[in-house]
Parts: structure tokens; C-alpha cells; sequence
């Protein structure tokens, strides 16, 4: 989560240095670190929600309209890992180590994909990646 973030941070310094949009200062952080695009840099550092094999049964989905939808239907937070989606049970927060009760959780409509998600989430629970 943390590394998203930063990666981001650095991205509106780089804009601001040279005077270009932060899009395209991601493209370029992107390009830099020898990968293709944004998209691609960011899915391979999108590895906090699943550092490691978990013994829970979650529920994976390649687009996240799916993944809504499913998490519309039986309840459960939505999560990402590079580039996919998953919902999972409140036990899996636990497991993580964040606590599933926390407000922040309703303030994003237990959706970390959403827009500054992560950084709303890494302010409430100071987490590392």
C-alpha cells in the first residue's frame, strides 16, 4: 500500500520538477524502472493484500465491475493484487493485520481500488509493503 503511495508522491515531484503533468510523470517513473507503462509498474507493486498464500477462500475476478458486483451481493472488502480483484471475508483484514471494525472501512465502501483509497487507508493504519 505504502509503495503505491510513494510511488505516486514521487510522480507529483517529478511533475512539478519538470513541469508536466502527473500522468505523464508516472508514465516516465514507469519507463524508468523498465516497465512499460503506469498500469504495469503500479500492478507489480500492488502486493500488500497478498503478500503470502492465505487459508481463506476469497473470491478472485479479473475485472472490477465483477468484483462490485459480487461484493454488492454478499458483502466483504473489495481488494487488489496486481492489477486483479478479490473480496474477502472480514477475517482476511484480520489477517493482514488492520482491524475490519475501523471506520475508514465505511468511508471507502470497503473498496481499496477507489480513488485515494490508499491514501485514506495508510493514514488510519500505518502499515508497511
Amino acid at each position: 500500500m505504502d509503495r503505491i503511495i510513494k510511488l505516486k508522491s514521487q510522480a507529483k515531484k517529478l511533475a512539478k520538477d519538470k513541469d508536466i503533468k502527473i500522468k505523464a510523470a508516472l508514465e516516465l517513473l514507469a519507463q524508468e524502472n523498465q516497465f512499460p507503462n503506469w498500469k504495469s509498474y503500479k500492478n507489480a507493486a500492488d502486493t500488500f493484500w497478498y503478500q503470502k498464500s492465505s487459508p481463506f477462500f476469497n473470491h478472485w475476478f479479473a475485472r472490477h465491475n465483477d468484483a462490485k458486483q459480487h461484493q454488492k451481493q454478499n458483502g466483504g472488502f473489495l481488494l487488489t493484487y496486481k492489477g486483479q480483484y478479490f473480496v474477502a471475508e472480514k477475517e482476511y483484514i484480520e489477517y493482514v493485520g488492520l482491524d475490519p471494525e475501523n471506520p475508514i472501512w465505511q468511508n471507502i465502501h470497503f473498496d481499496v481500488s477507489t480513488s485515494n483509497s490508499l491514501n485514506k487507508l495508510s493514514k488510519v493504519f500505518k502499515t508497511r509493503s
